[in-house]
This record gives C-alpha cells, structure tokens and sequence, in this order.
C-alpha cells in the first residue's frame, strides 16, 4: 500500500505580487493546480517576508463591491483554484522586510492533508510584467 499524498502544482505564468509602495498591503496571485482524484483544501497561509497573509474575495451586486475575508479554499479534485484580480487575492500585510519590485515574496500554503507548498511569489508593479 502506497502513501497517499497530493498533487497540488503552481500553473504557470500564474503567480505575482502586486507591489505598492510605503509598506502597504500587497495582492497576491496564484492558480492552484490538483492533478489528483482528491480535493485538498488551503487552511493556513505563511510568509517569512509578510506578518500576515490572509484570503480576501472580491464580491459584486448591482451597486458595489467589496472585499469580504475567506477562511479557506477549495481545490477540486482534478481542478485548480485561481487568485485572480476581481475574484480572490491573497492579502499580504505588514512587509518583514523592504519588498521590492523584481523580489520575490516567499509564501507557503498549508493543505488539509498536511501538505506544505512553498512558493516564490515575483513581485510586480503589474501582470504583464512577466
């Protein structure tokens, strides 16, 4: 019998920091890609270069929009979960140490399985800065 253990990937061109300056909270962009037949959940977010990293989405009506804090998120089995502009974003808060256009942010993502994934997160002043 073999360990189960999951299959969570980083799609490419997917990840970036929007940098702002003065220390204030960065957004940060990602798409979570499960190749396995399980769905994994994001419970806990860390970041050596951030005091806080928090799930925030982007919700819409006919008059407004607003930010509302999301406790966890779901990968489907098969499937990916996308922090996009005007959807999800990670807010990243309280910087460690100067951050800078051209750095890369470490985050790391803790499933409910166990699994930890670490990533390297470019920080840009746009998306298309790839």
């Amino acid at each position: 019998m073999t360990a189960h253990r999951s299959i969570i990937t980083v799609a490419a061109n997917s990840v970036w920091v929007r940098w702002l300056p003065n220390a204030l909270p960065a957004a940060g962009y990602i798409t979570l890609k499960n190749s396995s037949d399980k769905r994994y959940t994001v419970t806990k977010l860390r970041s050596p270069d951030y005091k806080s990293i928090t799930i925030y989405q982007t919700v819409t009506d006919a008059e407004s929009s607003k930010m509302v804090k999301v406790d966890k998120v779901e990968i489907r089995a098969k499937g990916e979960f996308a922090f996009v502009p005007g959807r999800y974003h990670l807010m990243m808060e309280k910087p460690t140490r100067l951050i800078t256009p051209g750095d890369n942010a470490r985050v790391v993502f803790f499933l409910d399985d166990g699994t930890v994934l670490k990533v390297r997160m470019p920080v840009r002043t746009s998306p298309e800065l790839y």
